[in-house]
């Protein structure tokens, strides 16, 4: 998705509210407006199953990779392969855009993202195991 795609954009952000999205207005324009941003959607029949977003990191050294921030796939189109089909999806774009590399966060909690990740090719990395976050902002209730 690109500018334009605002309104999908934003059927997506309240279908898959991680952050209380549902329950505010939101703007997907500044996301889709930059071009380091990516956003996939998957539908079937017309009904959106699921979506992956993600960034493009330009490193010092001009090596470029992308991070795979989201991937949701709506409760009853889950186990179907559309979860794989959107990460095959990025990492193809991320080939296409000349990037070294392709990573993603997720917890050995997280059983099905685990799966996901593995069966589109992805390999652990064995040395990434603590993650630190600095909260900037509150949300609004």
């Amino acid at each position: 998705m690109r500018a334009g795609d605002e309104a999908l954009a934003e059927q997506v952000c309240h279908l898959f509210d991680d952050d209380g999205a549902s329950d505010r207005a939101v703007d997907p324009g500044p996301f889709l407006q930059r071009p380091e941003a990516v956003m996939f959607v998957i539908e079937d029949e017309n009904e959106l199953c699921g979506c992956a977003y993600g960034h493009e990191l330009v490193h010092p050294d001009g090596d470029r990779t992308m991070l795979l921030y989201s991937l949701d796939v709506a409760e009853p189109f889950r186990r179907r392969g559309f979860g794989a089909a959107l990460v095959n999806a990025f990492v193809d774009h991320a080939r296409e855009m000349g990037c070294s590399e392709v990573w993603v966060l997720t917890d050995d909690d997280n059983v099905a993202a685990v799966a996901t990740y593995g069966a589109a090719g992805g390999q652990r990395d064995p040395g990434c195991q603590v993650m630190f976050v600095w909260s900037l902002s509150e949300r609004p209730d």
